[in-house]
């Protein structure tokens, strides 16, 4: 989904781990919301069936329970998904705006994802033949080179590695996969 900011920025929910979108759960559904977590950690049952309903019940409820909210990387204004064909929008009061109020409560300590690809022949509707990425790490950065791009995506790895913020990471080069890396490795 894309849709534009009334400033004319584009903003878009197309990946995960997105830093300017957030998902808000109300304080009359919060308690709800923690109860049933309670339930299905001391009520769910022996088995792993009984464990995988009792989890898929806290998905659906924590779904059910929360509203979509974006902000705008440009401007700061704040949009919420109201399930309507509209979403409401809001702007600060002030001239200072916090353009990072839905990035992780971890700060510069969130993991996030690192991500590179690469095709020989370039697409009509793109203006390179690859990129590198790093959602809630980095801008993107498009490349005509190959040797270039795989060398920054290497050099990139290596330094979000060392500070620990990485989660998972994968550089493709005509589809197939030359190098992927997951913190659960």
């Amino acid at each position: 989904m894309k849709f534009l900011c009334s400033c004319g920025h584009r903003i878009s929910d197309t990946t995960d781990y997105l830093p300017y979108k957030g998902h808000i759960i109300a304080d009359q559904d919060w308690f709800d919301f923690l109860e049933e977590i309670d339930a299905a950690i001391e009520k769910s049952g022996p088995t792993p069936k009984d464990k995988e309903n009792a989890l898929m019940k806290i998905r659906d409820l924590s779904i059910n329970l929360s509203k979509t909210v974006y902000q705008c990387e440009e401007c700061g204004n704040v949009f919420f998904d109201t399930k309507q064909p509209y979403f409401e929008e809001f702007r600060s009061c002030n001239d200072n705006v916090n353009k990072g109020l839905l990035q992780s409560a971890k700060g510069e300590k969130w993991q996030g994802i690192l991500y590179g690809e690469w095709v020989d022949v370039k697409p009509t509707w793109s203006s390179s033949n690859g990129y590198i990425d790093g959602t809630g790490l980095i801008k993107g950065t498009q490349y005509d080179n190959f040797e270039t791009l795989e060398k920054e995506y290497y050099l990139k790895f290596d330094e979000l590695k060392k500070k620990n913020v990485l989660r998972y990471s994968t550089l493709k080069k005509n589809k197939t996969i030359i190098h992927s890396w997951s913190l659960d490795e």
